[in-house]
Order: C-alpha cells, then sequence, then structure tokens
C-alpha cells in the first residue's frame, strides 16, 4: 500500500452491553469483530498514529483501521477493555468530560461477573436525574487504560450540547463553544498527563467557525459522522466514519471490504447515502 492508495476505515461503536441493538453492541458481537480484524491482519491506529499518516511522515500499515467509542460509558471499560486487552488492539475513546467523576475503579468481566448495566436510554435517564457517575467511566478507569497503551482518550467535548439550539447570539455562541473545547482538551491534559489532539462533534454537528475554533484551541484532527474512508487527501477537519452497531461479523467483513478501498466507498455511498 503506498501513500496515493491508502484508505483508513474508521469504526464508531458507542456502548458494549448485554442490551444488545444498533448503540448497544453485545460483548460476544464485540469480541466477533475484534477476533476478526486481529485474524485478518488489520492494524488498529490512534489518533497520533493518523495524524502523521495524514502529515505524510508516517506510511499507513497494510490493513490500518481505527476503532472509536463515543461518549465514554462504564460498559466501554468493563466490557470492551477486556476483549481489547485479550486481542492487544487499540481504539480511541471521546469522553465528555463533565460526565467523568471520581468514581474509583470498578471490576471488569476479566477479574470478576458485572452486575447488569443499563441500556442506552436508561443511561440517559440516570445522567438526567444526576446519577452521571454510576453509568461512565471515571478518571482512574481512564488512567489505567491510558496507561496501557491500548487507549487513546480524546474529546467529545466538555458538555456534549448543541450550540446552534442554545445560543441566538453568534458572537455568545462561539464565545461558549471556545470555552467548552478548551476546557475539555484542557482537562484530559490535566488529568491523564497526556496530548489531547483530537476531537469528536456531539452529533457530527459542526460549520467552518466550529473548525477554527477547534484549531485555535489546539485540536489537530476532528472527527465527524460523515461516512466514508479516509484517505490522503481528506481533510484533518473532517475524519470520516461507519457507525458499527450489533452487525454480525459478515456484515462487518462487507463494510471493511467496501471502505478500505476509496473508489468502492464513493461508488457504495452514491448508491446508499
Amino acid at each position: 500500500m503506498n501513500k496515493k492508495s491508502f484508505s483508513v476505515p474508521v469504526l464508531t461503536y458507542h456502548h458494549v452491553n448485554k442490551d444488545g441493538h444498533f448503540i448497544n453492541v453485545k460483548p460476544q458481537i464485540f469480541e466477533n469483530h475484534i477476533r476478526y480484524l486481529n485474524e485478518h491482519g488489520f492494524t488498529a491506529l490512534q489518533t497520533g498514529d493518523l495524524l502523521k499518516i495524514f502529515n505524510g511522515h508516517h506510511m499507513p500499515p497494510k490493513r490500518p483501521v481505527m476503532i472509536t467509542f463515543d461518549d465514554g460509558w462504564l460498559d466501554n471499560w468493563v466490557y470492551a477493555f477486556p476483549i481489547l486487552k485479550k486481542y492487544g488492539f487499540k481504539a480511541v475513546v471521546f469522553v465528555i468530560t463533565s460526565l467523568i467523576a471520581e468514581k474509583g475503579r470498578r471490576q471488569r468481566t476479566d477479574e470478576s461477573i458485572p452486575s447488569f448495566l443499563p441500556s442506552h436510554k436508561e443511561c440517559q435517564k440516570m445522567i438526567e436525574a444526576g446519577l452521571a457517575s454510576e453509568v461512565m467511566l471515571s478518571w482512574e478507569e481512564l488512567r489505567e487504560m491510558e496507561n496501557s497503551g491500548l487507549i487513546d482518550v480524546q474529546s467529545h467535548t466538555h458538555a456534549h450540547i448543541r450550540w446552534d439550539k442554545l445560543y441566538n447570539d453568534h458572537k455568545m455562541k462561539l464565545d461558549a463553544l471556545n470555552q467548552d473545547l478548551k476546557l475539555s482538551k484542557e482537562t484530559i491534559e490535566k488529568r491523564l498527563d497526556k496530548k489531547c489532539n483530537a476531537l469528536c462533534w456531539p452529533w457530527g454537528m459542526y460549520n467552518k467557525d466550529y473548525i477554527d475554533s477547534a484549531s485555535s484551541s489546539g485540536y489537530e484532527l476532528l472527527f465527524t459522522t460523515e461516512k466514508g474512508t479516509n484517505v490522503p487527501v481528506t481533510e484533518q477537519w473532517r475524519v470520516r466514519r461507519l457507525a458499527i452497531g450489533n452487525i454480525s461479523t459478515l456484515t462487518l467483513r462487507k463494510k471493511l471490504f467496501i471502505h478500505s478501498r476509496d473508489w468502492l466507498s464513493k461508488a457504495y455511498l452514491k448508491i446508499f447515502k
């Protein structure tokens, strides 16, 4: 694979728990995905790797892929991390920093039988009830995952809000956005003693002003919900991703086959938007 032809598919997960549906992937299904990637020679990238590839400083591996998790749910630690650890596979976790708390370190599936974790809708209700620490990752858990070298913790903003709906005044909106992005970045860097260089937009909502704000705040990679693969001409401000739900390994294999080839990815998305 040379620089002119590489394609990097970026996979998007949220939950990994026993309540399997589109946004909640069952642990066994998730392990099937990781086993497939491992057995078929895929190399998992983190944000620093992707940035070096985009900048032309590194050539991509033969079969690159990136695994991302949005929000920072507790089940990423309880169920997903032990599976990633088992196969030595890397991933990126985009966290909502205002929801990460001092909750200590809880047991994982490779240490004990965990209590049942709630579905996505139930998690949202618990957050609204002020119980975010019961369903979200803690700083202690994030620190242990980051220190393992397998998990790259990055920003999903501080408050995970729609600034366009909260502010009619353009200046007020951008001021609030700037404060949020800087606070999230500073919090991650301070709490985990690392560089926070990447941001994932809530609901994939962004525009040029948002990009300018993120760039001035020090972010170097911006992740979207736009479908497709990532090639040499992909802007580092518009990293495309593929939503991966509770799908079969065969369906995953199909997605990877299509989106590991730029020409096929574009042709496919023209037909199936």
